[in-house]
């Protein structure tokens, strides 16, 4: 995991969204859960936005060649936009590909957002 201002923005990011979903969103189970980014986490424009996580359990979100988030993407997807609607993907998607470079100052911002509980 990433170290300074990035790996706390990181950790934080994870425990919100478990602590905002509170189990695993595909089959419910409330033990070993992940917070999984749906637009990968190397995407600095939608890394910490808390509508780009979702959480699972470690079965479905890596472990299960039926259905998982990083074994079966394309299922996931699918999947994903039954759950929230092929517009609620497509504004995640069209956020994501949005070009942007983050300053020191405007991680310290994101993570007094998510601190505060607004997200961003």
């Amino acid at each position: 995991m990433a170290k300074g201002i990035d790996g706390k923005l990181d950790r934080l990011w994870s425990e919100l969204v478990r602590k905002r979903d509170g189990k695993c969103m595909y089959c419910g189970r409330t033990e070993n859960l992940d917070a999984h980014h749906i637009i990968g986490r190397a995407n600095r424009s939608t890394r910490w936005d808390l509508d780009n996580g979702i959480t699972l359990c470690k079965k479905h979100h890596v472990f299960s060649n039926e259905f998982s988030a990083h074994g079966t993407p394309v299922k996931f997807t699918h999947w994903l936009e039954e759950q929230r609607g092929r517009e609620w993907v497509e504004a995640l998607v069209r956020k994501g590909n949005e070009t942007v470079k983050l300053s020191k100052a405007d991680k310290e911002e994101i993570l007094k957002g998510l601190t505060d509980g607004k997200g961003n």
